[in-house]
């Protein structure tokens, strides 16, 4: 089988600022992204099912040069576990991988307002009654039904469930990234990556980065599912011409931008950070037993 395969995937999680690290990769000329950033090639492996063909993968990264290096970016593959990054180190041997992990309850309100951006949750859904509709789903049905991805916001904050098969499987080919880090300071986080990568730091050292994929609120439900149908279906323009969707995205945000979705009160923010207090201590213990010991407050 020929074809291109990727070098670096960027693995997890959802809502933890991978859009905006995909983004700033491949403004980098060293560097080709695939046509789609999600290409979702893996996924399946996360819920017992097998992948499409490999041509369908390589298929991506036709346009890539052999000099450039190659990504993707899919961060619910991280949710797949050792199937799935056996899966892919197998698939694609020495591919890199980076996971970038997010304080857990600000990661399940962003990923809570994006599902109701995406017209997946009931409009008048409160995030209390989100949070409750999340625990009322059987968790072996979460894990096999991707059909209920939307109800994945709590059960995805407990990374030290999956977090021990990817440090396995890559070991040094596996970069953890943190949310905080990416956000206050994405230059230093960008020059660091690329001394890992092998790149020329040159274009992160200069220049200002813009934040992608911030979810923002909407006024008008129909305008906002007739934006999401044209986005979809012309990502591989937006990818090539990221100027031009800025553009479009500003414009539209100041047609149909609207409040923010609703978030935890203090109450509720203090029993879920109470919740994802043992799992965070075994995370924490995990990244330093992998030799990652400068670590974000919410872990230290």
């Amino acid at each position: 089988m020929s074809g291109r395969l990727p070098d670096l995937v960027i693995a997890g999680v959802n809502k933890a600022g991978t859009t905006s690290l995909y983004s700033y990769l491949t403004n980098h000329p060293g560097v080709c992204g695939s046509s789609v950033k999600e290409t979702c090639y893996f996924l399946p492996i996360r819920y017992g099912r097998e992948p499409d063909p490999l041509e369908t993968y390589t298929d991506y990264f036709s346009a890539c040069s052999s000099g450039q290096l190659a990504v993707e970016a899919t961060p619910g593959y991280f949710y797949g576990g050792g199937p799935l990054a056996r899966a892919l180190d197998a698939t694609v041997p020495g591919v890199r991988v980076v996971i970038v992990l997010r304080e857990p309850v600000a990661r399940l309100v962003s990923f809570y307002r994006f599902q109701q951006s995406m017209l997946l949750l009931p409009s008048d859904l409160t995030f209390a009654q989100y949070v409750d509709a999340c625990d009322a789903h059987d968790e072996k049905a979460l894990l096999r039904d991707q059909s209920l991805n939307p109800w994945f916001g709590i059960l995805g904050g407990n990374y030290d469930r999956w977090l021990p098969a990817w440090i396995e499987t890559f070991g040094p080919r596996l970069r953890i990234m943190f949310a905080d880090d990416l956000g206050s300071d994405p230059t230093g986080s960008m020059v660091a990556l690329a001394a890992w990568l092998g790149l020329d730091p040159g274009p992160w050292s200069t220049g200002a980065m813009s934040r992608e994929n911030a979810t923002t609120g909407f006024r008008n439900r129909r305008l906002q599912q007739a934006a999401l149908s044209v986005n979809a279906r012309l990502e591989s323009f937006w990818r090539r011409n990221p100027a031009v969707k800025r553009t479009l995205r500003g414009l539209y945000q100041r047609v149909n931008a609207g409040g923010a979705a609703d978030g935890p009160a203090d109450e509720l923010r203090a029993e879920l950070e109470a919740r994802f207090r043992d799992p965070l201590e075994r995370t924490a213990a995990q990244l330093r037993a992998a030799g990652i010991a400068d670590l974000p407050s919410w872990l230290a």
